[in-house]
């Protein structure tokens, strides 16, 4: 159930993600084109693109997090014996879980103060954007906790003693998936 859970989620973040693409992608187009064929805008598409583009940032973020996609330096991680890999994996996730506190108590504190300011021409609150700053503090959370899973009580091989991946692998594992994929359904 946790392992259907994770991926429910996952998918969720990925849809939300899309969906922000999206909007963002038609609103700034669509405005470009009106701006030079018609002499007119679309006077949302500023304010509502930003306000996407900052929660696709952190909601990407958190998916990235949860796939160890980030970007990271970890050619001195690498050479470290397995123990003391896992040591340095729970002291990081120690500091990463005090941000995200951070991220949660400071980011609730101005969705509270920006209640009552709105967006000039989106006539929504701020609060809106500053929200986001709780929902990365607690999703990033979550993943760090199930990374830490991962490391403690599953069983690692020395890849998943580091917590980030180089493009060229993980593009090669999601291809092999894929075939795998398609020889079950043949």
């Amino acid at each position: 159930m946790g392992a259907t859970l994770e991926r429910w989620v996952t998918r969720v973040l990925e849809g939300t993600i899309v969906a922000c693409l999206a909007v963002m992608a038609v609103l700034v187009f669509g405005n470009v084109v009106l701006r030079y064929l018609f002499a007119s805008s679309l006077e949302v598409s500023e304010e509502l693109s930003r306000l996407l583009f900052v929660w696709l940032i952190f909601l990407g973020a958190i998916l990235a997090s949860r796939q160890h996609a980030h970007l990271g330096f970890d050619s001195l991680l690498a050479r470290f014996p397995p123990g003391l890999r896992k040591a340095v994996i729970l002291l990081n996730a120690a500091l990463m879980l005090t941000a995200c506190v951070f991220f949660v108590i400071g980011g609730w504190e101005q969705t509270k103060i920006n209640l009552g300011n709105s967006y000039p021409v989106l006539g929504i609150a701020y609060a809106w954007l500053y929200a986001v700053a709780v929902v990365f503090g607690l999703g990033l959370a979550v993943s760090i906790g199930l990374n830490v899973r991962d490391v403690l009580f599953g069983r690692p091989t020395a890849a998943d003693l580091v917590l980030t991946q180089n493009l060229e692998t993980r593009v090669a594992e999601e291809v092999d998936q894929l075939a795998a994929r398609q020889r079950g359904k043949d």
